[in-house]
């Protein structure tokens, strides 16, 4: 079993990880036997040079089964269902939605991205499905990856089905709490029930170090051959 950090720990880990990169971390899963952890291409971050690590708040949507326009909600369960949610996060997480493939609204916009951001200290969002209101969560600088983007909105189109249970987001499994790591390359799951963080970060640092080694040797004029000899790797 795995070793159990606390969440300061768990936070400051998150944060040696945003200075490597996504594909250092697969590498690094790979080694230790989890191959499957990357989510499927197809997620774009609105701002390429974001790069965010923490622990999965996990959300799951759905298409809604009737149709409820806004002034039809009741406002007073409306603040509670939205209270229970933002005020479940904690700071330093990554909020992680499947959208159960419905691509027909906006599985998460600009008021989900300023609450999380200035409420809850939340740090980024992964979405399965479309977002909109692009340009004013830009605006506030809230790094969100997506798989799509569209205008209408999610009232009277999407019900929220579930919150802090396992979600399948981008074909991975990603129980709350796992490592949501996101980058200009994809996104990338560590199961912390399954592997050691630590070590995780550890590695995917020596992999950075190597990788940024032997790059430099080839700026410099050496063959990857000679690199391989000299390192044992590329």
């Amino acid at each position: 079993m795995a070793p159990v950090y606390s969440y300061e720990e768990t936070v400051e880990l998150c944060k040696r990880l945003e200075k490597t990169y996504t594909p250092a971390v697969c590498d690094t899963l790979d080694e230790m036997g989890f191959m499957h952890q990357a989510m499927c291409s197809g997620f774009t971050p609105i701002m390429p040079k974001a790069a965010i690590a923490g622990p999965a708040f996990t959300m799951e949507e759905a298409k809604t089964r009737k149709s409820t326009r806004l002034k039809e909600y009741d406002p007073e369960f409306v603040a509670k269902v939205l209270e229970d949610l933002f005020g479940s996060m904690q700071k330093g997480q990554v909020v992680a939605v499947n959208a159960n493939e419905f691509y027909g609204a906006g599985a998460w916009g600009e008021l989900m991205s300023t609450t999380c951001k200035y409420f809850g200290g939340v740090k980024g969002a992964v979405v399965d499905g479309p977002i909109r209101d692009i340009n004013r969560i830009l605006e506030i600088e809230f790094p969100v990856w997506a798989r799509g983007n569209i205008p209408t909105d999610s009232i009277g189109r999407v019900d929220l089905v579930g919150m802090g249970a396992p979600i399948w987001c981008g074909g991975v499994r990603v129980n709350p709490g796992d490592i949501i790591f996101a980058d200009c390359d994809g996104v990338v799951v560590i199961p912390v029930k399954d592997v050691d963080l630590k070590e995780v970060v550890e590695k995917a640092e020596e992999v950075v170090q190597a990788e940024r080694r032997s790059r430099q040797e080839i700026r410099q004029g050496m063959s990857l051959v000679d690199v391989y000899h000299k390192y044992g790797k590329l």
